[in-house]
């Protein structure tokens, strides 16, 4: 299995408050830190594909989950340097 830290989400997504998600190692570590709120948000099923991951295609998509969780939480902050946000 591929360690989560090697895989890397370009470009780096920056969060408010100053955080940054650089691989799917730091995009788990959120998620795990964040509190259930069952009914709320889908946080749970969002770690999981992340957890669950094993092929480049479900990394992708995984990662698409994770960004479009932050946008329901509005957690993204400005990209810096004029850089886009993935996907």
């Amino acid at each position: 299995m591929l360690d989560p830290a090697t895989f890397l989400i370009e470009p780096e997504l920056r969060l408010r408050g100053g955080r940054t998600i650089r691989s799917l190692r730091d995009a788990i570590t959120l998620l795990r830190e964040h509190e259930s709120r069952p009914g709320v948000d889908d946080r749970d099923e969002v770690l999981h594909k992340l957890e669950r991951a094993t092929t480049d295609r479900e990394r992708q998509d995984a990662v698409r989950s994770f960004l479009a969780w932050l946008k329901e939480l509005d957690m993204l902050g400005p990209a810096s340097g004029g850089m886009k946000q993935p996907f």
